[in-house]
């Protein structure tokens, strides 16, 4: 779902026909969650989110029959997904829970809409909204979304104990969605459970995880989490806080949450991308960060070698943590920006099969040559052009068989 959501999204299309669909009889589906929290908060819509009171097995007749795209991705806790004009519903029959092992729950169906508002995790997550745009209530619990509070329904020890990743939601929806100080009993309920998190898959935490990373309020947000306890059980280390904090006066773009992981915690990439379970790139731009060394001295030439091994982007982020982490680099970050401006990667002049034309066989002394012959056009400020780079690599080739006696 795109940010720009219509004002009424919920009579536009696709939500329209969606509910033209599952809402018969009327007051059988109703959206719920984030999208009725955003709605009201006039913010974004990032996902559509149905309640309903039709059994899973009935949702999937009634979308198959009307030609909508649907698949059964939840169904042992009620959960359909479909698909309609590029937009992903999440469609979910209303129920309560029986037994919770601190992940999976067994559930029971049930009509009643408070039932299910009962055992959802945060009480600005409880409102629903009818397909004609109607706000509907059911705990009382929306001036909790106007004041930002962030407070768990019901006992806050027991919805922990429920979904122990309803710890790191606490956090992540107070950096969003809360204003001023986090509720006391939902703090201290998290900080009884913290020992829970280490249970938590390293999917789950990184997906969490980097919500946070990327919020406005990440300082903050990981400042309570240390508080709590949250981050010694994650990972057994302290938040760099001041360092995480230099960081945002830096970012240029958007918030990368890889900079600011790589940042605020002083942990072996290998370490943090086991305990998060990082896809590939990830770890490999992780590694990249943490172990690539720069001198404080760096000059123009150095700065361009940088962007032509690596790109400018990835050099311009290397900078930026070096500089977040040690206040000595910032002026050769604001040089390398400078640099920037007007950079052009430059193109090596020559190939292999030049090489070749001056009398090398194939094979790796092609490679030897050239590679020798780049460094030397690097050294030189990638300024030799074709032929002064055939003339050394000619001299290079006449000094190597003189070594090896074949001159």
């Amino acid at each position: 779902m795109t940010s720009k959501v219509p004002a009424e999204w919920w009579i536009e299309e696709p939500a329209n026909t969606l509910m033209n669909v599952l809402n018969k009889p009327l007051d059988s589906a109703r959206f719920v969650g984030g999208c009725v929290r955003n709605t009201i908060l006039k913010l974004p819509i990032s996902d559509m989110d149905v309640a309903t009171k039709h059994r899973p097995e009935e949702v999937i007749s009634l979308l198959e029959n009307s030609g909508i795209n649907v698949k059964a991705t939840g169904l042992s806790h009620g959960t359909v997904t479909a698909f309609l004009s590029g937009v992903r519903f999440e469609i979910t029959t209303l129920r309560r829970d029986i037994k919770t092992d601190g992940r999976h729950a067994v559930v029971q169906y049930t009509d009643c809409w408070q039932e299910d508002a009962k055992r959802r995790d945060f009480t600005i997550n409880t409102l629903l909204m009818d397909q004609f745009g109607k706000i509907i209530d059911p705990l009382n619990c929306k001036q909790d979304i106007l004041d930002g509070r962030v407070i768990f329904v019901g006992c806050p020890s027991q919805r922990i104990q429920e979904d122990a990743l309803r710890i790191l939601r606490f956090y992540r929806f107070n950096a969003y969605f809360g204003c001023g100080s986090a509720e006391p009993k939902s703090l201290e309920a998290c900080k009884k459970n913290a020992s829970l998190v280490s249970s938590l898959s390293g999917e789950r935490i990184r997906e969490e995880l980097f919500k946070i990373l990327t919020s406005k309020n990440v300082c903050d947000t990981l400042g309570l989490m240390q508080d709590g306890s949250i981050l010694g059980k994650l990972f057994s280390a302290d938040v760099r806080l001041a360092e995480l904090k230099a960081l945002l006066t830096l970012e240029r773009e958007k918030a990368d949450p890889v900079l600011r992981l790589v940042t605020a915690f002083g942990i072996k990439p290998e370490i943090l991308a086991f305990k998060l379970k990082l896809p590939n790139k990830v770890s490999a731009q992780l590694a990249f960060l943490n172990g690539t060394e720069i001198s404080a001295n760096a000059d123009s030439k150095s700065i361009k070698l940088l962007f032509y091994n690596y790109g400018v982007r990835q050099t311009l982020d290397l900078l930026m943590v070096k500089s977040a982490l040690d206040e000595a680099m910032v002026n050769i970050y604001k040089y390398a920006l400078e640099i920037s401006w007007d950079w052009k990667h430059p193109i090596f002049p020559i190939t292999g099969s030049d090489i070749v034309s001056l009398g090398v066989s194939p094979g790796l002394a092609i490679g030897k040559t050239l590679t020798a012959t780049e460094n030397w056009w690097i050294a030189n400020n990638f300024e030799p052009n074709h032929l002064s780079c055939i003339n050394w690599a000619r001299g290079f080739i006449e000094n190597e068989k003189e070594k090896s006696g074949n001159g």
